[in-house]
């Protein structure tokens, strides 16, 4: 099958999941024999660029920008498949495009400019419940009031005419919480498909119960991901092992006490090696993540269960599952007490908690069920018919013995074929 995936990367300033997710779907198609195209358009080099906050805000609002069609045409794709967009590719070639698009929703944006759903520390429906501008009140995007005004405006016409939404003939959501939440707010649920995130298998051998308990926290230091409140309520003596990089990395440090260690920005294949050296991850993200978060998925890839704020909306699955432990969050803290329990929790599971997190990876997560997953839904396109009165190909030929035309290796960040 001939593929085409189109992602706007975010900056490298911040981890992103996405850009994580995208480069990893590119191997894991291409390794599975199929002929993938990977069309980027990075960030880094767009900021680079001499007006480039008034560009992004222009093709924010329009949806005009760098158009992929041309290169699409003469790739011949079976299945354009689309991430994200906002703000460096342009949507004005969709209504010419008459094969099938498959749209995964990484996040809220198209209902929240912040794409969280989430503002000073509570959950915020402000704008799909009919307050746009509340984006801009708040400065919900980049902080900013003047960065936030174009989504607001767009959002404001609701899901109804959002261009990718109504042109895809699926979308992708990672998560029965986000597929619920869409839903609720007016997407087509006969084009929603539940379709979770798959990680690479890197550990082969057994997990062995490391000889101390020691716990790691990983994620952005932003106030949305719970680490004031963790290290308010963390017994002293405990290790914790936090990786990642933020603007709250100061208050926590006065925080912390001396069994705390930060790791700084950890680079992604050291963190997952490092992974079965723990006694489980704990994940105290405040903000309804729209995917079961790729680190937790990573951690139960590794054989490590996770202590998680009972309130995710992912906990109860964990939980149920026997791989987590829900964690009680007060006004300003992770209750101690919860803690504790599942310091004891992790310790009484042993090498049988560990064989569960790899059964449910290997059930939910792993990357042959996510390409196995993947590859039916654009079957299923293709055998319906999907797509815009889609003209026969003038190149047809055998997919299967073509060479992929991007290297199955790796996308070098600066590599990846850039949209003009």
């Amino acid at each position: 099958m001939r593929i085409a995936l189109l992602h706007s990367y975010y900056s490298s300033a911040q981890s992103s999941g996405e850009n994580v997710v995208v480069d990893a779907q590119f191997q894991a198609l291409s390794a599975a024999g199929h002929d993938v195209m990977l069309l980027g358009r990075r960030t880094d080099t767009e900021q680079a660029l001499s007006g480039y906050q008034v560009r992004a805000a222009w093709r924010t609002l329009t949806n005009r920008g760098p158009n992929p069609f041309d290169r699409l045409r003469r790739f011949e794709p079976d299945v354009v498949h689309v991430h994200n967009t906002v703000p460096n590719i342009g949507l004005t070639w969709l209504p010419r495009w008459r094969g099938p698009v498959v749209h995964t929703l990484h996040n809220f944006r198209p209902l929240c400019a912040n794409g969280l759903l989430f503002r000073d520390g509570r959950v915020c429906t402000d704008c799909p419940d009919g307050r746009p501008w509340s984006a801009v009140e708040h400065g919900c995007y980049r902080n900013s009031a003047l960065a936030s005004t174009p989504i607001a405006a767009r959002n404001s016409q609701g899901v109804a005419v959002n261009p990718l939404l109504n042109r895809a003939d699926a979308l992708i959501l990672l998560s029965a919480y986000a597929r619920d939440v869409f839903t609720r707010y007016g997407v087509d649920r006969h084009k929603v498909h539940l379709l979770p995130n798959g990680v690479r298998q890197i550990h082969t051998e057994a997990v062995v119960e490391p000889p101390e308990q020691r716990w790691i926290a990983v994620g952005r230091l932003r106030a949305e991901k719970g680490f004031v409140e963790l290290l308010r309520g963390w017994p002293e003596g405990v290790g914790l092992d936090i990786a990642g990089t933020g603007p709250q990395r100061g208050e926590l440090e006065a925080l912390a006490g001396e069994s705390v260690r930060f790791l700084g920005q950890v680079p992604a294949t050291e963190l997952r090696r490092m992974l079965p050296s723990y006694t489980g991850m704990v994940f105290t993200s405040l903000a309804p993540e729209s995917a079961m978060p790729l680190v937790v998925v990573e951690a139960l890839e590794a054989g490590i269960p996770v202590a998680i704020v009972a309130s995710s909306p992912h906990a109860s699955e964990l939980i149920t599952r026997g791989v987590a432990f829900g964690l009680a969050v007060d006004a300003r803290a992770v209750r101690i007490d919860s803690i504790l329990e599942a310091l004891a929790w992790a310790f009484r599971g042993g090498e049988s908690l560990r064989s569960r997190c790899r059964e449910l990876y290997e059930e939910q997560y792993g990357e042959a069920t996510w390409v196995a997953r993947l590859t039916a839904l654009y079957a299923e396109l293709l055998r319906t018919g999907a797509g815009r009165s889609r003209a026969p190909r003038t190149n047809a030929r055998a997919l299967t013995n073509q060479p992929p035309s991007v290297a199955a290796s790796p996308p070098d960040p600066t590599s990846s074929p850039e949209l003009s």
